[in-house]
C-alpha cells in the first residue's frame, strides 16, 4: 500500500485549487447522449403525429371522395332541372301556337258555317240537286259530307294536341317539382358535407402545422448534437495535442503500474467510476477497463500525481473535466457498468499498460501506429 506522503499532499492541493477553479468557469450542459434521447422522444413524437396526420388526411380524403360524389348528384339533379324547365317552355311554346292554330280553325270554320247558313244551305242544296245523275248526287252529298269530316277531324287534332301537350307539361311540372324538392334536399347535403369537409381540413392543417413544429425541433435536435460532436472532436483535438506533448515529456510506461489500490474510498470508486462513464460510455466493456486503466496506470506511475482525483483533474488531460460532462455524471450518477469496471481495476486488473488513449478517429487521421485499439478508442 502506498504511503499518503509529501507529494501526495501537495497533488491533493493542486486538485482541491483546480477543482474550485473549474467549477466557476464550467457550465453545466446536456450530453450528447442526452440530446440524443430527447431526440429519439421527439422522433417518437414525431412520428405519433404523422400516424394522426396519416388518419386526418384518409379522414379527409373520404369526406372529400363522398362531397364530389354528392356534387356530381348535384350537378346531374339540377341538369335535369334546367331539361325540365327547358321541355316545359317548349311545350307551352307548342301549347301557344296549337291553342293559336286551333283558335284560327275556328275563326275559319264559323266563317264557313257562317257562309253555309247565309249563302251556303241554298248553294250546297242546290249543288245536290243540281245532280244529274243518282250517282253524281250520292257523289256530291259524299264530298260535302268529308268536307264536313275533315273540318271536324281538324278540331279533334287540335284538342287532342293541346290535351297531350297539357299533359305532358303538368307531367314535366310534377316532375321539376320533384327534381327541385330533390335539389333542395341535396343542397342541404351538400352544405352538411362542405362544412365537414372544411372542419377535416381544418383539423388536418391544424395537425400538418404540429407535424413542421414536430419536425423542426427535430432538426434543432439535429443540429445541436452536431455542433456539440463537432465541439467534441474540437476538444478531442486540443486534448491530444496536449496529450501528444506530455508523451513527449513523460516517454512511455516503463514502470510496473499493476497492482490494486488499497484502502482505496468511496469518492475514488465514484469519481473514477464517473471519468469511465465520461470517456467510454458507449465502448465495449473492455473499452471501459482500459480507461480506468490508463488512470490507474498514472497513478501509480512516478510521472504524474499519485491520486485519483490528481489523475483525473491534471491540467489539460481530460476533456470531460473541462467540458463539464465530467460533473454532469457526477451529479447523476455513473452507470453499473462503469461502477464494475472502476471496481474491477482498483482491484487490480488492467488491460492496458498504456499512459494515453485518442479518439480512434483521431489516431487513424493522425496516423499514429502500434497501440492497441478496443471498439473506437486507441491507446498508446
Amino acid at each position: 500500500m502506498r504511503q499518503l506522503g509529501l507529494k501526495r499532499i501537495v497533488s491533493l492541493l493542486i486538485v482541491a485549487i483546480m477543482i474550485c477553479s473549474s467549477f466557476s468557469i464550467v457550465g453545466r450542459a446536456e450530453t450528447i447522449s442526452d440530446l440524443e434521447k430527447k431526440k429519439q422522444q421527439a422522433v417518437n413524437e414525431k412520428d405519433a403525429i404523422q400516424s394522426e396526420a396519416n388518419d386526418l388526411k384518409a379522414n379527409y380524403n373520404d369526406v372529400q371522395s363522398t362531397y364530389n360524389d354528392l356534387k356530381a348528384k348535384v350537378d346531374a339533379n339540377d341538369a335535369a332541372v334546367t331539361a325540365a324547365s327547358n321541355d316545359i317552355a317548349t311545350l307551352s311554346q307548342q301549347l301557344s301556337e296549337a291553342k293559336t292554330s286551333q283558335a284560327e280553325m275556328e275563326q275559319v270554320m264559323k266563317l264557313h258555317i257562317k257562309y253555309m247558313y247565309e249563302n251556303g244551305s241554298m248553294n250546297m242544296l242546290e249543288t245536290l240537286l243540281e245532280s244529274g245523275s243518282l250517282s253524281e248526287f250520292i257523289e256530291r252529298f259524299e264530298y260535302l259530307s268529308y268536307i264536313v269530316k275533315y273540318d271536324r277531324d281538324i278540331m279533334d287534332k287540335y284538342k287532342k294536341v293541346q290535351e297531350e301537350i297539357t299533359a305532358k307539361t303538368n307531367e314535366l311540372t310534377a316532375r321539376r317539382a320533384e327534381l327541385e324538392a330533390k335539389s333542395s334536399e341535396l343542397g342541404r347535403q351538400k352544405q352538411e358535407l362542405q362544412s365537414l369537409v372544411d372542419s377535416a381540413g381544418a383539423a388536418l392543417s391544424d395537425k400538418n402545422a404540429e407535424l413542421k413544429s414536430a419536425q423542426s425541433e427535430v432538426d434543432a435536435y439535429d443540429k445541436k448534437i452536431k455542433e456539440m460532436k463537432e465541439y467534441e472532436k474540437q476538444l478531442a483535438r486540443e486534448n491530444a495535442a496536449r496529450q501528444e506533448a506530455l508523451a513527449s515529456q513523460v516517454g512511455g510506461n516503463n514502470e510496473d503500474t499493476s497492482g490494486a489500490l488499497e484502502g482505496y474510498s468511496q469518492d475514488d470508486l465514484y469519481l473514477l467510476a464517473a471519468i469511465i462513464h465520461a470517456e467510454a460510455e458507449g465502448e465495449p466493456y473492455e473499452g471501459k477497463i482500459a480507461v480506468g486503466s490508463v488512470v490507474m496506470n498514472r497513478v501509480f506511475s512516478s510521472k504524474f500525481p499519485n491520486t485519483i482525483s490528481g489523475v483525473i483533474y491534471q491540467a489539460n488531460q481530460f476533456e470531460p473535466v473541462r467540458s463539464g460532462r465530467l460533473q454532469m455524471i457526477m451529479d447523476r450518477g455513473p452507470n453499473e457498468d462503469c461502477f464494475s469496471a472502476a471496481r474491477e481495476v482498483l482491484n487490480g486488473r488492467r488491460n492496458v499498460d498504456k499512459l494515453f488513449f485518442w479518439a480512434l478517429w483521431l489516431a487513424q487521421q493522425r496516423g499514429k501506429t502500434g497501440g492497441i485499439i478496443i471498439g473506437k478508442q486507441y491507446f498508446y
